[in-house]
């Protein structure tokens, strides 16, 4: 099986991760803020990891939650500040590798360094993307792109993560709870999507790409 764009080979994880410094995190955990100085990057092993940013008033943009077999930190390499703050959602176990020993594999290792050069790019490549669905699809469009991205099948359809709430979806799209509800409810009503007891939604129609 190949990896995905946006994590960097097996081989190259298991290298850089060898002699690193074992990290365990629980629900919530902080493993950096935005702002925070940088000198490492984490390769996580278990769970998942929330990049985002949050105003002052609690406002919060999702962007990117990623799994295992992805790094994050990679930014430190420029020298700034971290660009997000970073948390674990349910168990995380991942490894931290130091800045210098990336400095000395990026000298020592060119694919090494060809691998982090091609997921710099696939993850510019998605950003860019991102600012393009903020910018021209509208609330209805950016919902049924996540909720389509996420979902898992299931013998009744596409069952759609617990995790992905109606505000945890308009964090991750960039919009309000609001919003996400009138959509979410739109397609509840029209059959396209059930709910059961515990709230848990299940695609069970094919969701059009316009309302």
């Amino acid at each position: 099986m190949e990896e995905p764009e946006h994590r960097l080979p097996r081989e190259v994880l298991d290298h850089i991760a060898r002699d690193a410094e074992p990290r365990h995190y629980r629900d919530g955990d902080i493993l950096f803020r935005e702002g925070d100085s940088s000198d490492c990057l984490y390769v996580l092993l278990k769970g998942q990891l929330k990049v985002y940013s949050r105003n002052a008033n609690g406002r919060e943009m999702v962007f990117n939650v990623l799994g295992p077999g992805d790094i994050v930190g990679e930014l430190f390499l420029d020298g700034g500040k971290r660009s997000a703050s970073v948390k674990a959602v349910g168990e995380v176990e991942c490894r931290m590798v130091d800045g210098e020993a990336i400095q000395a594999l990026l000298r020592s290792e060119p694919d090494f360094a060809e691998a982090l050069v091609k997921l710099l790019i696939a993850r510019l490549r998605a950003v860019t993307r991102k600012a393009r669905s903020l910018a021209l699809d509208g609330v209805y469009e950016r919902t049924v792109a996540l909720l389509e991205e996420s979902a898992t099948t299931s013998p009744e359809g596409l069952r759609v993560p617990p995790e992905l709430t109606q505000q945890e979806i308009a964090n991750r799209i960039g919009a309000s709870r609001e919003m996400v509800n009138h959509v979410l409810r739109d397609l509840v009503r029209g059959g396209l999507i059930v709910k059961d007891s515990r709230h848990r939604m299940t695609i069970v129609g094919k969701l059009p790409k316009r309302w």
